[in-house]
């Protein structure tokens, strides 16, 4: 694009807030990871070599493998947040990544890679100070078959002796934005994701209800996980089993999930808190339906290429 057309494209946007909301398209080139992102986390510098693997500990075992019981091996027990939804502390993190967030644990840990959704690119290192700019998967807000663009995140630690003690991020609070036209782009955003969601836990239960194994597998990501069983492989498995071990006098189900309250935690992950039964099926004339068993759930569902997924499916969250 042109320069004469980019100043053209943003006079337009100005002019016409509106229309032009709904309809902007991003200008930019698209955010390149780097190709060999760990090759970025070394120095001649002794202290900032230390300072930066620490960094690439944080991005890979952290963030990437959310190994959080190794948290206090690279962060402080002060960890000073300037993130507005995060509190400081290092309690305050561990409680984020494991009670709320609850990622599954990616074992064993893989390499950072120019393939992940946040991919790195570039890192800089100066004093006690390491920055990591990272590529950001954004949805469009008007464009429900999941059409996205790139913008650039970063994370910047201030080290002490080899530990993040203090850490920036340019996050800002839900909702904390002035009204504007906007606004109401993500509300119809959200209504949609809500309905997509909601489909997807329709999917799910008609899957173990069939005992389909393929279609149980598909609602989950590559490393989704219920409880202890992580993978789409280990999944469609012991769904598979358990149709397996069924008998001619095995009750039909159906697994009845209500009460539902789903929590964006950015456009692109959500939490779905819910109730949940296993009844046997019944029907006039025939045994009456039975409560089998009954709790509360709670799942971590992500976009990924558009499409909502669970990432994690917890029946009997602590």
């Amino acid at each position: 694009m042109t320069f004469a057309k980019t100043v053209l494209a943003a006079a337009l946007v100005a002019a016409t807030p509106f229309a032009a909301q709904a309809q902007m398209r991003a200008l930019s080139d698209p955010v390149v990871p780097h190709p060999d992102p760990e090759s970025l986390f070394t120095s001649d510098d002794p202290v900032l070599h230390r300072n930066k693997q620490a960094a690439l500990h944080i991005q890979r075992n952290l963030l990437k493998c959310n190994e959080w019981d190794r948290a206090s091996e690279w962060l402080t027990d002060a960890y000073i947040q300037h993130n507005p939804v995060a509190a400081s502390g290092l309690e305050g993190v561990l409680y984020y990544f494991t009670q709320i967030a609850r990622r599954p644990v990616l074992d064993p840990c893989p390499a950072l890679s120019a393939e992940d959704g946040n991919g790195v690119v570039a890192v800089q290192a100066e004093g006690d100070y390491v920055t990591i700019l990272t590529r950001r998967i954004m949805p469009y807000a008007d464009d429900p078959e999941g059409g996205s663009y790139t913008t650039t995140w970063f994370d910047t630690w201030r080290f002490v002796d080899g530990k993040a003690d203090e850490h920036w991020d340019p996050a800002t609070l839900p909702g904390a934005a002035p009204e504007a036209p906007g606004n109401t782009d993500t509300l119809l955003r959200e209504a949609r994701d809500r309905a997509a969601i909601e489909k997807l836990m329709w999917d799910y239960v008609r899957a173990i209800d069939s005992w389909n194994p393929d279609a149980y597998a598909a609602v989950f990501t590559e490393d989704g996980s219920f409880l202890d069983t992580t993978g789409r492989d280990n999944l469609r498995a012991m769904v598979a089993g358990m149709a397996e071990q069924r008998t001619d006098e095995s009750p039909m189900l159906h697994h009845v999930m209500s009460n539902h309250n789903i929590e964006f935690i950015n456009p692109n992950r959500a939490v779905v808190n819910y109730y949940w039964q296993t009844v046997s099926r019944g029907s006039p004339g025939a045994a009456a339906p039975q409560l089998l068993a009954q709790g509360w759930g709670r799942d971590v569902v992500v976009r990924i290429n558009g499409r909502w997924l669970i990432q994690n499916r917890d029946v009997a969250p602590d």
